[in-house]
């Protein structure tokens, strides 16, 4: 039976986009070994639900239905440092991390979400949320100074990221690379002008 490598995740914004491929090519510059994420592939993830059989996937669905019934608010948040996992010394993940006023709500949405999936039977992560775009992972790295170097020089943009949706997405696995799929969308509720 086939199954669906599946995440429920944030979409970015095109001018998102963009800077993390201004980033990434300013990046590869001095890192060319690094596996470098195609920018258009970037999204946030809020969780990851790996290879899923048909009848899992309409659980996901159900959960996520549930959880949209009262949908949240739509909030915006804005890209900030750029970091690494575990850490600078032994970088194996490259990332670009969120903030703002408004970053509570996305904890928020991304523990709800959490929830709808747990009721749903799905595991819960172990790890504390960490809110990142990933740029790019490392499984050896030649240059860690000219990397260091580049991260340094880099003129960090706090740009808006306004979260408007949720999407239910599909992973293929292909010989370029991942190709993502919308299964399914979720809107968040609009501000009134008076709320």
């Amino acid at each position: 039976m086939e199954t669906i490598r599946t995440f429920i995740a944030v979409p970015l914004p095109e001018a998102v986009i963009t800077y993390l491929g201004q980033l990434i090519e300013h990046l590869r510059q001095a890192a060319p070994e690094v596996k470098w994420v195609k920018p258009a592939s970037i999204h946030l993830t809020l969780k990851f639900l790996g290879n899923l059989k048909p009848d899992e996937l309409e659980r996901v669905f159900r959960g996520m239905e549930t959880l949209f019934r009262q949908p949240p608010l739509q909030f915006e948040v804005q890209t900030g440092i750029i970091g690494a996992f575990p850490n600078f010394r032994r970088p194996r993940v490259l990332w670009v991390g969120l903030q703002g006023e408004n970053l509570h709500q996305l904890q928020e949405l991304q523990h709800r979400v959490e929830e709808a999936m747990a009721e749903q039977g799905f595991p819960r992560e172990d790890r504390s949320f960490s809110p990142h775009l990933t740029l790019g992972r490392i499984k050896f790295l030649k240059h860690q100074e000219a990397l260091q170097q580049a991260i340094r020089d880099w003129p960090i943009k706090h740009l808006p990221f306004p979260v408007p949706v949720v999407q239910v997405m599909r992973s293929e696995l292909k010989p370029g690379g991942a190709v993502y799929s919308v299964q399914k969308e979720f809107i968040l509720r609009r501000k009134l002008n008076n709320q």
